[in-house]
């Protein structure tokens, strides 16, 4: 792979060459000279026409003449709702085209975009560099960001194992942004070590650590001398630790977002501790969902209502004729295979894990008045801005503006983020919240962190056959493919370019423009990237590890979002504003979002 060092002096040589055309009719055809010429729509208002001018330029006078193929660069906003009138009918003018993951789905079933597939299985396609190295690759692809772009026009069936119709440039992850500056003067230690890498710094920085995202301890429990110490919720000197490489269980960021809630601690510098308004990380943490198929009745069905236990398998096992591997969890099928068939053979290699109702009621509790009732049993916490609070705010407005110590964006915040607070408070990223469970772990009576001692608490993780009992780390993101629509004259072209446009060289430009989290793996997990020049946040690599893990949103399951809209408004003012309690909500519209399912065609892999 060329070096990506070598990025800028191509785009500069390619910007030069171009301009030495302008005076010359048609730039682009005395460019292309005999080369084939293909079109290219970008997408700006997505990431932004600097990069795009790079990447192109940079293959125009490198790999686009290997290949003999001269890219033309239209900038566009996004069409992804229109392209029937560029995909399908007539002659085509477009040859490589964006399309928003959200209408993905349905955009393929009217036959929009051309199958890959049969390009993927014929390596004799994939072009090579100078160096005669391959550009394309599927592993280079982790699942999340590509199975997202898979379907079958014939079953209507979606994701993994399908035919691919688009490769994804960049990804907008979801991060939990924090306040730095907030952190630093409550005296909270930041430290930034994966939990892969956390023996060899405890060893090599003298600390015992354990592997927690946010955790308190005694002073005598961490011996290393200059760690800053400070009052806990109960009035206690602690140490506080805040690694933003480990993903925090739900009681540590509960108890992190209290301090910083002034209901909680009067002299918080923010009015709340914490906010996000999508339920994903807490529902996925356990394989809930709030859409699963149902094979009694043949349809999917809502399912944020669903109060069985998942289950978290610890030992290989197969379940229902399906193989699972230690750290997966139970799909919803097989979990309601094995409440109905209990077996002290499978139940032995699994482990309880909450329902998806009880992570979604943990969720609404969130930003419901501290003490108000959430259902029969369970109160709020009152530790985010509810809608209401929110009221015409942006998160990140509420964000900079000091209100919230820590929330939850995607990774194209960055820009406004660093443009705010430019000379105010500084700010980091860190890995999204999880389900994590650690040995003899007692909360204090109030729901906030047991301090570690080092003794009769270790913070340690807990395990069952030698598995950590934790969940699945988890986000949302919106994604973007690139596909060559099926009226394309020039669709072998089109492939050399795309294949171009998505490889770690590629993608790369976006990076060097700050335009998005790359797709590729082998680039979004590099040194090369993580260390670049221009970062906006100096934690790059929690965002590149979110990258690889953020999914599909709800919004973007099958056909269109009606069926969502039919409770998500309701949701988003009286449940979480803290008029209607969860049971009534469920009464009402979980048969009616369940009358909308059923005239669904498409599904989707995984919510089964």
């Amino acid at each position: 792979m060329k070096r990506f060092k070598q990025i800028i002096a191509l785009s500069l040589t390619a910007l030069m060459g171009t301009a030495c055309f302008v005076a010359c009719g048609d730039p682009d055809a005395e460019a292309a000279g005999n080369r084939e010429r293909i079109t290219f729509w970008s997408v700006t208002d997505q990431y932004g026409a600097d990069a795009y001018e790079a990447v192109v330029d940079a293959y125009n006078d490198g790999q686009g003449k290997l290949d003999n193929v001269y890219v033309k660069l239209s900038n566009k906003t996004d069409s992804s709702q229109n392209h029937m009138a560029f995909c399908k009918s007539g002659t085509g003018t477009v040859d490589v085209i964006g399309i928003n993951d959200k209408f993905v789905f349905n955009n393929i079933a009217q036959g929009f975009y051309t199958d890959l597939q049969p390009y993927i299985d014929d390596t004799s396609t994939y072009t090579k560099n100078a160096e005669g190295e391959t550009y394309f690759s599927v592993s280079n692809f982790n699942a999340n960001n590509i199975d997202r772009f898979r379907f079958n026009v014939e079953t209507r069936e979606a994701g993994e194992g399908e035919d691919l119709y688009a490769l994804p440039l960049v990804s907008n992850a979801c991060v939990l942004y924090y306040n730095e500056t907030y952190f630093e003067e409550a005296n909270i230690n930041i430290i930034s070590v994966p939990e892969t890498e956390l023996d060899a710094y405890n060893e090599a920085n003298g600390t015992s650590f354990a592997a927690r995202g946010y955790a308190e301890y005694t002073p005598a429990a961490t011996p290393k001398a200059g760690l800053k110490t400070s009052k806990n919720l109960q009035g206690e000197e602690v140490v506080k630790v805040f690694n933003n490489l480990i993903p925090m269980s739900f009681l540590e960021v509960n108890t992190l977002a209290k301090f910083f809630t002034k209901a909680y601690r009067s002299e918080s510098p923010s009015t709340y501790g914490v906010l996000n308004e999508w339920w994903f990380s807490h529902g996925w943490a356990v394989g809930g969902d709030c859409v699963k198929w149902d094979e009694a009745s043949g349809q999917y069905k809502f399912t944020l209502n669903d109060q069985k236990p998942n289950y978290l398998v610890t030992g290989a096992v197969t379940v229902n004729g399906t193989a699972y591997a230690a750290g997966d969890i139970l799909s919803y099928r097989d979990r309601n295979y094995v409440l109905s068939n209990p077996s002290s053979e499978d139940s032995a290699h699994l482990y309880e894990l909450p329902s998806m109702y009880e992570q979604f009621r943990e969720f609404c509790a969130w930003s419901q008045t501290k003490g108000l009732a959430v259902d029969s049993e369970f109160t709020g916490y009152g530790i985010s801005p509810s809608p209401a609070t929110l009221g015409n705010n942006s998160k990140i407005t509420y964000f900079t503006s000091g209100n919230v110590a820590m929330f939850a964006e995607g990774a194209n915040a960055m820009d406004t983020l660093y443009t705010s607070l430019v000379g105010k408070d500084k700010w980091n990223a860190a890995l999204m919240y999880t389900y994590r469970e650690f040995n003899d772990e007692d909360p204090s009576p109030d729901g906030t962190l047991e301090v570690i001692d080092g003794t009769t608490f270790t913070g340690e993780i807990k395990e069952q056959e030698g598995t950590p009992i934790v969940g699945k780390l988890s986000g949302s993101s919106i994604n973007f493919g690139w596909a060559i629509p099926a009226n394309s004259s020039h669709k072998d072209a089109a492939w050399k370019f795309l294949q171009y446009l998505t490889s770690a060289e590629g993608q790369s430009y976006f990076a060097a423009n700050d335009s998005g989290i790359p797709t590729n793996s082998e680039y979004a997990l590099s040194e090369e990237f993580y260390n670049k020049e221009n970062k906006k946040c100096s934690n790059y690599r929690a965002i590149s590890m979110m990258s690889e893990v953020c999914a599909l949103g709800d919004w973007s399951y099958f056909e269109d979002g009606e069926w969502v809209n039919v409770w998500a408004d309701k949701l988003n003012t009286d449940v979480r504003n803290g008029k209607t309690q969860l049971d009534a909500f469920f009464n009402e519209y979980e048969p009616k979002t369940n009358d909308v399912l059923k005239n669904y065609k498409f599904k989707l892999h995984g919510k089964d």
